[in-house]
């Protein structure tokens, strides 16, 4: 991609030089209100004009995309006002109940009866110890 712009930048380079060339001979451009003539090589015009009509297009593009642009604004600053309402509950929820630290000692044994019926010989292992 980077090749092809880059091809495609000297093109049009060469053909503003060709143009440029092509294109010295004086004219006189005279804007209506103004009393003052202006005389300059054509090239200079066509470039003028062709500037011209890039600033218009680019005026009305920024111009068409403002709705998207304010939408997009409104909905980042209640993304980030969600985001503080989720860690304010979060911080409130941890005060309000800590978290257990493993299981209580009622549940500990039903959870060692239970895996003694579903695999006897890893429930007397567990019993005895890893090694004994």
């Amino acid at each position: 991609m980077k090749i092809l712009s880059r091809v495609l930048f000297l093109l049009f380079i060469l053909i503003g030089v060709l143009v440029a060339v092509s294109n010295a001979q004086l004219v006189q451009l005279a804007l209506w209100p103004l009393p003052h003539i202006i005389v300059m090589p054509v090239y200079l015009l066509v470039i003028a004009m062709l500037m011209l009509g890039v600033l218009a297009g680019l005026g009305m593009g920024w111009w068409a995309g403002r709705h998207h642009r304010r939408r997009a604004r409104e909905a980042g600053g209640e993304a980030a006002r969600l985001d503080r309402e989720v860690a304010r509950l979060k911080a409130a929820q941890a005060v309000q109940q800590p978290a257990p630290a493993g299981p209580a000692p009622r549940d500990q044994r039903a959870l060692e009866r239970q895996s003694a019926l579903v695999a006897p010989e890893l429930g007397s292992q567990a019993r005895r110890g890893p090694f004994s």
